[in-house]
């Protein structure tokens, strides 16, 4: 085997190598197939290493910051003084004025699996959330469902290259990307369906867009931490072409997240409407 010899533009995460093909008809081939890249990456939260985190390496400081907010550690922008991302030791470090948690309940939390459904500290994060319910707002029409996923689709050059990444989208309810002001589009993926979202997460905050009129469209399956993060986030929308689980469904109804999953080009499945569907 020949060492990796091809490496896509700077802000393209994948690599192209030689691989064995073998069917049943006949000998192996050899081919060149296109891998995502995995790297670790460090957070630093006020000058404490906290957790490292499996990415592709870009847009880590969105990736930090939106991890953050989904844990409940950074919620006002003015707070939140720096951020430094240093590619050669591959870590994040951020500087933040506002109240956090501790660190005794950041690491409790983040043993919470998708078995934990009645867990203490899952009640306290949707205790939480409960203080700031989701508005009734936007509405969207249905088939703007599939106008959504087919614009994420269309933009998911990577996924078809190497299949080893998720894609996330911020939309708005008209099926339109969202753009900020430098016409860069709110488009993620990563290895991680986690960390894709956290990125888009990341980034409307730090540019300071509203995210409760906006709809996450998503390729990862919907779990209960998917749910969790776009309910942190505001986010009142959640899409995605895969299905949900009983506990996300759960949550969604708990929360009043309109939660809609298995998008495929005659169905769509809504697992909880919220009051926002327009048929």
């Amino acid at each position: 085997m020949e060492k990796i010899t091809e490496r896509l533009m700077d802000d393209e995460p994948s690599v192209s190598l030689p691989v064995k093909i073998y069917t049943k008809e006949g000998p192996p081939r050899v081919v060149n197939q296109w891998v995502v890249e995995e790297t670790p990456v460090t957070l630093f939260f006020n000058g404490e290493q906290m957790i490292t985190l499996l990415c592709t390496g870009r847009h880590v400081d969105e990736l930090a910051v939106g991890f953050f907010i989904a844990e409940g550690w950074i919620r006002e922008r003015c707070a939140l003084k720096e951020v430094i991302f240093n590619e050669k030791q591959g870590t994040v470090h951020i500087t933040y004025e506002g109240t956090v948690g501790s660190r005794e309940k950041f690491w409790l939390k983040r043993a919470i699996t998708s078995g934990c459904a009645k867990g203490s500290l899952l009640c306290e994060v949707i205790d939480s959330l409960l203080e700031h319910p989701l508005g009734e707002q936007p509405k969207i029409e249905v088939f703007r469902i599939w106008d959504v996923m087919k614009k994420l689709n269309y933009l998911s050059d990577t996924f078809k290259k190497t299949h080893g990444v998720h894609n996330c989208a911020l939309s708005e309810v008209n099926g339109e990307i969202v753009k900020l002001k430098d016409s860069t589009l709110l488009y993620r993926y990563d290895i991680g369906r986690h960390n894709a979202l956290d990125m888009l997460i990341g980034r409307a905050f730090l540019e300071d867009l509203p995210l409760s009129d906006k709809i996450i469209v998503t390729t990862g399956r919907l779990t209960s931490e998917i749910v969790i993060k776009a309910a942190q986030a505001g986010i009142p929308i959640l899409v995605s072409r895969h299905a949900a689980t009983r506990l996300a469904v759960e949550l969604a109804i708990t929360l009043n997240l309109t939660l809609i999953g298995y998008v495929r080009a005659n169905h769509i499945t809504v697992y909880h409407d919220g009051g926002r569907l327009i048929e």
